[in-house]
């Protein structure tokens, strides 16, 4: 290989200094005294992570309107998106939840469970994902960067129950609680055979109706107004609507053959993975 697409390249290589930034506020985060400015940092790095999530975002979609989407390019990308959005949230979560109820050793477990799992993910898609765009119209499994996002945006409105709303400290302990839990869901979701939809490449291609870009406008508007909340519900809503989906199909697929009178064929292999 003798030469690089610079600008798709920089992007991705973006999503990858963020996840570094981000780490170092977890470390000034464990070690700092005071719960303010612990806390200060975690949402700071709560924050890169959103951050790399716009680069990621971008740089396969530059990549292909430039056509220099290569081999490469999906290469160099999983390997930022392991770092930033597989190494990062696992040290994130433990961070934040290694003092709670559950012991450090279990929430290192738990971390460690979530990175590896995220490694799996990547190195599937890798495998089975082309460059082509027809390939980037609905993912298989939850994909890391949406997984990061459930994780970064529960410690948005964590830092405000910890720091600003003192009378909702239970909350807070809640969270430290069920972190954990969640993020060894979101490892699962992610290594799952469970459709996503790639909504991002279904709003870019082609035009849509007025009324789309009134709704956009309003969503972007409350996210603005309510970000400590809404992006966590965002996030976690596309986190749920796969499964949601996919009982769904499977239960209105079975319907009309048990209408019949003839028995569901069961699926070749494991259906989620």
């Amino acid at each position: 290989m003798r030469t690089v697409a610079i600008l798709p390249t920089l992007i991705t290589l973006g999503n990858a200094v963020c996840g570094l930034f981000a780490a170092i506020a977890i470390a000034k985060g464990m070690s700092a005294i005071g719960d303010a400015a612990r806390m200060a940092e975690f949402e700071k790095a709560a924050y890169l992570i959103l951050v790399a999530m716009i680069f990621d975002a971008l740089d396969g979609k530059v990549a292909r309107m430039t056509r220099t989407a290569s081999n490469f390019g999906t290469q160099l990308d999983s390997l930022c998106d392991f770092f930033t959005f597989g190494v990062v949230p696992a040290f994130l979560t433990y961070g934040l939840c290694h003092d709670g109820a559950f012991g450090y050793r279990v929430v290192l477990v738990v971390s460690a469970f979530y990175m590896c799992l995220a490694a799996t993910r990547l190195a599937r898609f890798n495998v089975e994902t082309g460059t082509d765009e027809k390939y980037h119209r609905e993912f298989t499994g939850l994909p890391t960067p949406a997984s990061a996002g459930v994780v970064a945006t529960i410690v948005i409105p964590w830092v405000v129950f910890e720091t600003k709303w003192p009378a909702a400290a239970n909350v807070s302990a809640f969270l430290k609680d069920a972190l954990p839990v969640i993020i060894f869901v979101l490892g699962i979701l992610m290594v799952s055979r469970v459709p996503y939809p790639h909504f991002l490449n279904k709003l870019m291609r082609g035009p849509r109706p007025f009324v789309t870009f009134v709704e956009i406008a309003v969503i972007v508007l409350l996210v603005v107004l309510f970000h400590y909340f809404a992006l966590f519900l965002g996030f976690m809503g596309y986190a749920v609507i796969g499964p949601v989906l996919w009982a769904r199909s499977r239960l209105l697929r079975r319907g009309p053959a048990k209408a019949r009178g003839a028995p569901a064929e069961p699926p070749a292999g494991n259906p989620l993975f």
